[in-house]
């Protein structure tokens, strides 16, 4: 983490040397990140309709079990990048389910969706997580399964969406107020550009390829909008949403966070926090988890107990 401030900020400047940080790393403590027991499933009709189980090895009683949180991670990647696992990085993020489930006992879901080479455009990562939430409610039905959606940047973006705009409405609140007993219990919104309106090149034109020519228009900023004369804010059951964001974060990143926060405290009755993350940059956090690190897992740590502490 120490070598991190010597990169910048810039998302494009800090992929290179922050993978080859966390690459050894994590290579380290590969045979019990491997380990973690996995399972695949297919959620939708796509075939990037894929996501991973991960399920602790501790044993517990059933009583246990019926009554443990599942978090549910949706990678970031610019909307154009990312899998649950691949060849060229075979550890990432395999790494962050291993931690989730061995390190702090969350049964935990990692989801693939649709990227812009795969015809994506916008709110289609918001149908996916919306699948991917259906599929979870008909694999726990009768259960009590308390979900906590996990998204980093551009998979922020999309459980953002999901969770503002208007057309998922129907959906959001089903499993907001408990479907059979499956239930969205919390959001983690991480490192997650939330407003469009400070976005320069190159990042800009990139997200046209998935927002298309009216690119501000589809940012939770707007979605916020058209929600607002919903009432829906102000009404009905809604899950306890954590914004987080990292000290090396870029500052559109950090500002877009600060006034989505103040937004939603002034037009809704949501519980809504924020936790900033000292050291970390924008993509670090998710490479950190599996290392044995205390220094880098400790926000890992942190979400959990926060996870837990609201059951």
């Amino acid at each position: 983490m120490d070598q991190l401030p010597s990169f910048g900020r810039a998302i494009g400047l800090v992929i290179p040397p922050t993978n080859a940080v966390y690459a050894p790393l994590l290579a380290n403590n590969a045979s019990a990140i491997l380990s973690a027991k996995k399972e695949t499933f297919a959620y939708g009709p796509d075939s990037r309709h894929q996501l991973d189980l991960y399920t602790p090895s501790q044993p517990e009683d059933v009583a246990d079990k019926t009554s443990r949180p599942l978090l549910v991670f949706f990678y970031g990647g610019a909307f154009a990048n990312g899998d649950k696992s691949s060849e060229d990085r075979p550890l990432v993020y395999q790494n962050l389910g291993y931690f989730f489930s061995e390190k702090t006992g969350l049964e935990t879901i990692i989801v693939d969706y649709r990227l812009i080479k795969h015809g994506a455009k916008f709110p289609s990562g918001a149908e996916d997580v919306d699948a991917a939430l259906q599929w979870i409610a008909q694999r726990y039905a009768g259960q009590k399964r308390d979900i906590y959606l996990l998204g980093n940047s551009a998979g922020g973006i999309n459980v953002a969406t999901w969770l503002f705009e208007p057309l998922f409405q129907k959906s959001r609140q089903r499993l907001f107020g408990g479907l059979e007993g499956v239930k969205v219990s919390g959001a983690i919104l991480l490192g997650a550009l939330l407003d469009f309106c400070e976005t320069a090149p190159p990042l800009r034109q990139a997200l046209t390829g998935y927002f298309g020519e009216e690119l501000d228009q589809g940012s939770t900023v707007a979605s916020l909008g058209r929600i607002e004369s919903t009432g829906e804010l102000i009404s009905g059951a809604w899950p306890r949403i954590l914004i987080v964001d990292c000290e090396l974060d870029p500052e559109d990143i950090l500002n877009s966070s600060q006034y989505v926060l103040r937004r939603l405290k002034e037009v809704s009755n949501l519980n809504v926090e924020y936790v900033y993350i000292k050291g970390h940059n924008h993509i670090s956090p998710p490479l950190a988890l599996g290392t044995n690190i205390a220094a880098e897992e400790e926000w890992g740590y942190n979400l959990a107990s926060w996870i837990k502490g609201s059951k």
